[in-house]
């Protein structure tokens, strides 16, 4: 195959407007061309398999009906929500929301336990929640008198101490003009896995960082979007996982994105591959091994499946062998730390991958190692992948975020000597440029 990433990698430039909106970008532009409003958003199927379908006119509508909710309860501007629901189409339109009226979304897992949200809601100081029947107990629990959260906001509940989602969108009305917001105003306040008796640190994304996800995006789901594309993904859309590297990214695109819960049977599985012709996969490790070992091959669905990428700490070459004899699609290993997007990754369309390497820089982002004293170290020597501030023109990579929430406020993230971010991420490269993961916890950067 022919190498294209050196001409890929140095014609790359940023394109990042003064004024955006993640929720503008990825919903509210589509439902305002009458074309590309009809166009499906969203397929969701429940556990009974019932289907949520929304175009990206209804979406839109969905989305300002809760906007203009928030704002009657009297969420503001850089306000924090937290949303602590289940993987549902409800899961996405609350997100949008709360960026539409340009207040910063806390995605919290329904998982959690009461203590966990109490500390997470504390330390954000969000003052709406919205739960479903999955996390409204802990949640609830997690709520007293010191709490900042005032008001709450249920799906499928019942419970009179919290306004129903239902009857709240009911009497709001269907048109909201989003909130305009610069680039690099904060978003997404997320909060990763935390170690026993360690302060809690949420990571904060600016509006800007959606930008910085796509280039990763596109190159490691080969050149997405093509005509007829869909979109899948295993993980849910209110983890980092699902909500920065498939929700966000193939809504901002005005394509389809199709989810079910997680647990679904291989067989139901390959029904909803097969019934939505879904091209795009985005899946952990996990669950590709949970197909890969069903006993039955399932070779009687026609699937048209042709691209899947896979988080590099979760992959094995076995994987990537069965992928290609079952499906006849190479995986794509990626490697996308909290706080940096897509950075490190193949494109196996665009340039040859590198057994048991992460992949290249994908272009846009600057990369180098290392030492504990932040000083850059030489081709082969081993240390922490860093991330500059810049790309290779001396533009500000949006995808690096570059401020931390911790106390219940703000805090600027400290830079290496030459701007450079280190990741949690230990390795080394060689080279040619290919990126070779050592021993090391894929955390936030300190």
């Amino acid at each position: 195959m022919t190498d294209h990433y050196s001409s890929l990698y140095k014609s790359f430039e940023w394109l990042v407007p003064s004024v955006f909106n993640i929720a503008d970008a990825c919903c509210h532009r589509w439902a305002s061309s009458p074309h590309e409003a009809r166009q499906v958003a969203i397929y969701f199927e429940d556990q009974v398999g019932q289907l949520t379908l929304l175009t990206y006119g209804q979406l839109s509508e969905k989305v300002n009906k809760l906007a203009n909710g928030f704002i009657r309860m009297g969420v503001q501007p850089q306000d924090r929500v937290a949303v602590a629901l289940q993987h549902s189409a409800e899961s996405a339109i609350t997100q949008l929301a709360v960026l539409t009226v340009g207040a910063i979304v806390v995605p919290l897992t329904s998982s959690l336990t009461s203590a966990e949200y109490a500390e997470r809601l504390h330390d954000s100081q969000a003052r709406v929640a919205v739960v479903d029947k999955h996390s409204i107990t802990a949640l609830i629990s997690a709520v007293d008198n010191h709490s900042p959260v005032k008001q709450i906001i249920g799906i499928h509940t019942d419970d009179d101490r919290i306004i129903s989602w239902r009857t709240l969108l009911a009497r709001q009305p269907s048109t909201f003009t989003p909130h305009v917001v610069s680039a690099s105003t904060p978003a997404i306040l997320v909060y990763p896995a935390t170690v026993e008796n360690e302060p809690l640190r949420g990571v904060l994304l600016d509006h800007s960082s959606l930008i910085g996800t796509l280039p990763g995006f596109v190159a490691s789901q080969n050149w997405f979007p093509k005509t007829n594309d869909i979109f899948w993904t295993s993980y849910d859309w209110n983890s980092p996982n699902g909500l920065l590297n498939a929700l966000l990214p193939t809504l901002y695109f005005g394509k389809s994105i199709v989810g079910c819960p997680a647990g679904r049977t291989i067989p139901r599985l390959f029904t909803l591959l097969e019934h939505y012709q879904i091209t795009n996969i985005h899946a952990s490790g996990e669950d590709l091994r949970r197909i890969r070992e069903y006993p039955d091959t399932l070779e009687e669905f026609e699937l048209a499946i042709r691209s899947i990428s896979c988080l590099d700490t979760d992959y094995d070459p076995s994987l990537g062998q069965w992928a290609k004899q079952r499906f006849d699609v190479d995986i794509n290993v990626v490697a996308a730390p909290l706080g940096f997007g897509y950075i490190i990754g193949e494109s196996q369309e665009k340039w040859a991958p590198r057994q048991g390497s992460m992949g290249r820089v994908y272009p846009g982002h600057r990369i180098t190692v290392i030492d504990q004293a932040g000083k850059p170290l030489k081709t082969g020597q081993k240390g922490f992948i860093a991330v500059n501030r810049t790309d290779q023109n001396d533009y500000p990579d949006p995808a690096v975020a570059l401020h931390y929430w911790s106390g219940a406020q703000i805090h600027p993230l400290q830079a290496e000597p030459q701007e450079w971010i280190p990741t949690s991420i230990r390795g080394h490269i060689d080279k040619d440029g290919y990126v070779w993961r050592d021993a090391d916890t894929d955390s936030v950067t300190s």
